[in-house]
């Protein structure tokens, strides 16, 4: 007999991405109106949450994220393999490049920067670790979408999640990258992205460059991309 999961605790885990996809604090209206349940109810989530040390309250009735949450995701990309073996990925493209260097990984719905490192210039993205970005339009999701596998397609555009058409998963896989659609990009980013693959052939995050759109030089930081996806995936190895 398959074990069923709880319902309580999937509806708790919601609430706590409501308040994790938020850029800042939320009030309890707000939660209980995103999660569609009673403020009761959605109360005693956010005090469950609290009481597991996820979150905790701002001192103005808000709730926010502990920073628990920082030392859970460097812990996912050490159990991913992700961490040390990466390295300096990071570091040398924005050596390279010039432009702010981040890896994002496919969080449920979304892909979520799970590292990144600032450019040292004036002019900077600003997209913090821990931002959820579209995978249909944005250039780490695009990236994302077009290597995920037909069965993980199905399950997201069964959910309602927004992929990009499949012409377009098919050009970023011909290219070898992304690049996030200008016309959709609301604080004027522009950012390429190339997949990294771990040693079984599967993409397993996106190693993305970004920057504002003035100056911004996609072909070359493209070409910087995919050379360090490939270092990237050869120290996945072990190489």
């Amino acid at each position: 007999m398959a074990v069923k999961p709880l319902t309580s605790v999937l509806k708790t885990l919601a609430t706590y991405e409501v308040v994790a996809a938020s850029a800042e604090p939320m009030r309890l209206a707000d939660v209980a109106r995103q999660t569609d349940e009673p403020r009761g109810a959605a109360h005693q989530r956010l005090v469950t949450l609290i009481e597991a040390g996820l979150l905790e309250t701002d001192g103005e009735g808000r709730y926010r994220l502990t920073l628990r949450s920082v030392a859970h995701a460097a812990m996912a990309l050490e159990q991913a393999n992700l961490g040390a073996r990466l390295g300096n990925i990071l570091s040398e493209l924005v050596d390279e490049s010039g432009e702010t260097a981040s890896l994002a990984v496919l969080d449920g719905t979304a892909a979520v920067i799970a590292r990144r490192i600032e450019s040292r210039g004036v002019l900077r993205a600003d997209l913090r670790v821990g931002t959820h970005l579209a995978l249909d339009w944005t250039a780490s999701g695009r990236v994302l979408a077009a290597w995920m596998t037909a069965d993980q397609a199905a399950r997201l555009r069964a959910a309602g999640v927004e992929l990009p058409p499949e012409e377009v998963s098919e050009a970023t896989r011909a290219a070898g990258f992304a690049i996030t659609e200008a016309e959709k990009s609301p604080r004027t980013v522009a950012a390429v992205a190339a997949p990294l693959f771990d040693p079984r052939g599967r993409c397993v995050g996106a190693l993305t460059l970004s920057g504002p759109f003035e100056g911004f030089d996609t072909d070359r930081c493209a070409k910087i991309l995919i050379a360090a996806a490939r270092r990237a995936a050869s120290r996945l190895k072990g190489e």
